[in-house]
């Protein structure tokens, strides 16, 4: 049997529950342990030189944690911190040192977009001696440079990330988007493995959705340039000027890219338009936002877009535009591409859905049952990493 090492310490160094670590959670929930056994591997936090070894329970487990504390004052990367050295201190996970992995392992995965020198220097040990795999994610920096706001210092260690993404034997993207660039702009070798693996929407039970009696847009996640919310906020402005009754949802933390963008929404809560910004929420009480609109959102460019499975799941019918492998997968299941690439075409979209009759037809596609899971994610996973 193929025994794979998953290097998680980017998770330990930065747990806060963003869509990569959802992939990377339901990695381990999901991984197919009777067909190839795989421990998921951190730096021992009490021992230089030591690393710690989790099974897929542990790791799900430990990166759950992420997902668990969301409100502003938590501190996840304590609390993350504090059960790893639980966890030492009882001795419920393996130690090794660095020597025994090489000789433990077949292969190597390193499942995060990670600039730590520890991380990559280690893939590029392991990979000279075993096989190696990533999972490619989203954007890269020469497709939406304004995504990318990287310390000083740090230069040298991104570009070794891509260099390795160009390199490894094989890679597991997210979405043909994702591969594509990841061949087109990285310039990684045509006769190199490289597939798609879509990741899964099934961590939620699929139930039926409970709209509220008036018409409420909600719109989750990061607030990017990419994913266009300064243009979804426009056009819902101008549409309410223009005499429409409807409720804007923004839910995700502040914009760490483009304090602008901060600004904007402020500023439209501030000149009394029906928009609300909820940020810090749990799990739980994202999944009941969504659930309690009427329509959900997604504009822009995304790697894949695991909301939208979300929301579809929930029962809330998906409005798309732009670069979207999520959407895309699930039009006529619950999703549908509208014209939204101007402030313009947002107005009619919000003028054209706040009616009852266009509602109830894109809801009527919704088909829980269609969304991609996660097992199916990991089985892919696993099967590149196979020797």
């Amino acid at each position: 049997m193929t025994y794979v090492g998953i290097d998680i310490e980017q998770f330990i160094r930065d747990p806060y529950g963003t869509g990569i670590q959802r992939v990377l959670q339901y990695l381990a929930r999901e991984w197919p342990i009777d067909e190839v056994q795989a421990d998921f591997v951190i730096p021992n936090p009490q021992r230089d030189g030591e690393y710690l070894l989790l099974d897929p329970q542990q790791a799900a487990v430990l990166i759950g944690l992420a997902f668990e504390h969301r409100e502003p004052d938590d501190d996840v990367l304590g609390i993350v911190a504090a059960h790893v050295a639980a966890h030492v201190k009882s001795r419920d996970y393996t130690a090794v040192k660095l020597g025994d992995l090489v000789s433990l392992f077949d292969a190597w995965v390193l499942p995060e977009v990670s600039y730590l020198p520890s991380v990559l220097e280690r893939f590029e040990i392991f990979r000279r001696c075993m096989r190696s795999v990533m999972i490619g994610y989203d954007t890269l920096p020469m497709t939406e440079p304004a995504n990318y706001r990287f310390k000083p210092g740090t230069s040298a260690w991104v570009s070794e990330y891509f260099r390795l993404l160009a390199l490894a034997d094989e890679v597991v993207c997210i979405s043909a988007y994702a591969r594509d660039s990841i061949l087109d702009r990285l310039r990684r070798d045509r006769a190199l493995p490289i597939r798609v693996a879509h990741p899964g929407g099934d961590h939620l039970a699929a139930r039926p959705a409970t709209p509220p009696e008036r018409t409420r847009f909600a719109r989750l996640g990061t607030l990017e340039a990419r994913k266009r919310p300064v243009e979804i906020l426009r056009g819902f402005m101008a549409a309410i000027d223009q005499g429409v009754d409807a409720e804007l949802l923004f839910i995700g933390k502040r914009s760490a890219s483009d304090e602008a963008i901060n600004d904007a929404l402020e500023q439209a809560i501030d000149d009394g338009y029906p928009v609300t910004w909820v940020q810090g929420a749990s799990d739980d009480e994202v999944h009941a936002l969504m659930q309690a609109s009427s329509v959900f959102l997604s504009i822009g460019i995304e790697g894949y877009g695991i909301p939208v499975l979300e929301a579809i799941r929930l029962g809330t019918p998906v409005l798309f535009d732009g670069v979207q492998p999520a959407g895309e997968l699930m039009v006529g299941a619950g999703a549908r591409q509208v014209p939204a690439d101007s402030v313009e075409a947002l107005a009619g979209l919000f003028r054209a859905y706040s009616a009852s009759a266009e509602l109830a037809s894109v809801a009527a596609e919704v088909d829980s049952a269609a969304v991609p899971t996660w097992r199916a994610f990991a089985a892919q996973v696993a099967s590149a990493a196979r020797v």
